[in-house]
């Protein structure tokens, strides 16, 4: 077996946030690495992550050990969304010498065809004895000679394709860089409880909050048996998707028909909705507390429903016992629905099921509920023994990119 300290690095990644982390940053850079060897034995690939100086090398395994057939689309759909990278390459390796960089130029050539380009160095071996614009301005111009006449362009600014070359202790690396979605590796900032609806806006949510390096424990409330398992079944593809970003994720399914059945029937109909939400957030608090969370999520953006108005956010949050973040809250369904398609959970969300909180609707819901009124009608119902049964009867499904787990 090769040292892994020098073997051939197959993909490089980089952080830009992590970084600047200060004297924590090890913390971080180490959290990262984890996530990416578990994915990377999740998905069966005979490969492996080390943290390198302020970037991290993907590798072989064993130096005899081949990559399966489409390693790369599945390596690089995965990184496009992985919480914490912010780029990465698939490495063409060179002695370390401008010639045998320069003999990289027609692979790269082929690769930036068609788009405007430039070429960025850096050395980690400052030792060598070309400067970086030296670098940079050699084996831009190799790459011009390697294509035919006219078929490429510079651009300094607004380029389309970035070639990195970095010059390392032994070896010169080559690539073109690819961007990630950068922020932090999911379970640095700790864990929080999602209101995971069949909808949108929880979903994109929770991914969001994952960027920020929370992991998600999220917690779905469905009607059944007196609707059908649809919400359920969307609520599962959508954990699976965000479990396909942030690894092992684990949905609670809590049964909240009977705690809908008593607001309709004990309390005023304009106050439905705040109730029930109301009551949402003591059940997620509970589930929060009981796992070690430490906030919850919300899909709501301002003034997007009945139930999103500053008002009724306000009645509502008054029943939960943690902070309730809300990365939703600026922007529009325009916006939401493209960071769906994104990250891949716009088709599930768009399937129809019936939603939790529309059953029962209120023909005219309250959208300034008064936290006095929403207290006293709270105080005639019987809701505790309710939520507590709800709770007991969760069922758990786990989820590890992608795949369900018994």
């Amino acid at each position: 077996m090769k040292s892994r300290s020098n073997s051939t690095p197959l993909v490089i990644v980089h952080y830009d946030e992590i970084a600047l982390k200060g004297g924590n940053r090890a913390d971080f850079e180490r959290q990262l690495v984890r996530n990416l060897n578990d994915m990377l034995k999740a998905r069966a690939l005979p490969l492996h992550a080390r943290n390198a100086r302020g970037r991290i090398f993907i590798e072989r395994r064993e130096e005899n050990t081949a990559p399966p057939e489409g390693w790369r689309e599945t390596l690089r759909a995965a990184l496009a969304l992985f919480p914490g990278v912010a780029y990465f390459g698939f490495t063409e390796v060179a002695e370390k010498s401008m010639e045998a960089l320069a003999a990289l130029a027609p692979v790269f050539a082929g690769r930036v065809m068609g788009h405007t380009f430039r070429v960025t160095a850096r050395r980690v071996d400052k030792r060598f004895a070309f400067t970086s614009t030296e670098i940079e301005r050699a084996f831009a111009a190799a790459i011009f000679r390697a294509a035919p006449d006219g078929a490429l362009k510079a651009a300094m600014r607004n380029f389309q394709r970035e070639v990195q070359v970095e010059v390392l202790e032994g070896s010169i690396i080559a690539y073109l860089k690819e961007p990630g979605i950068g922020g932090l590796a999911v379970g640095s900032s700790g864990r929080a409880v999602p209101l995971l609806s069949a909808g949108f806006d929880s979903p994109v949510a929770t991914f969001l909050m994952m960027k920020r390096g929370v992991k998600a424990h999220p917690v779905h409330f469905h009607s059944m048996p007196l609707v059908s398992d649809e919400s359920l079944e969307a609520a599962k593809d959508l954990a699976r998707r965000l479990s396909d970003i942030q690894g092992r994720l684990t949905l609670a399914l809590v049964p909240v028909l009977p705690i809908q059945e008593h607001i309709r029937e004990h309390a005023p109909e304009r106050l439905r909705i705040v109730l029930l939400r109301r009551s949402f957030m003591r059940l997620a608090c509970s589930y929060a507390e009981e796992i070690g969370a430490l906030a919850l999520i919300t899909g709501e953006s301002v003034g997007q429903v009945a139930s999103q108005t500053l008002e009724n956010m306000r009645a509502i949050d008054n029943a939960a016992t943690l902070p309730v973040l809300r990365p939703l809250c600026g922007m529009n369904k325009r916006e939401i629905i493209d960071l769906a398609r994104a990250i891949g959970t716009e088709r599930t969300s768009a399937r129809p099921c019936d939603d939790t909180c529309s059953l029962f609707l209120p023909r005219r819901p309250e959208t300034k509920a008064k936290i006095d009124a929403v207290l006293a009608a709270e105080e005639r119902l019987a809701l505790a023994p309710l939520e507590e049964e709800a709770l007991a009867n969760r069922v758990l499904a786990h989820f590890h990119f992608g795949t369900e787990r018994e």
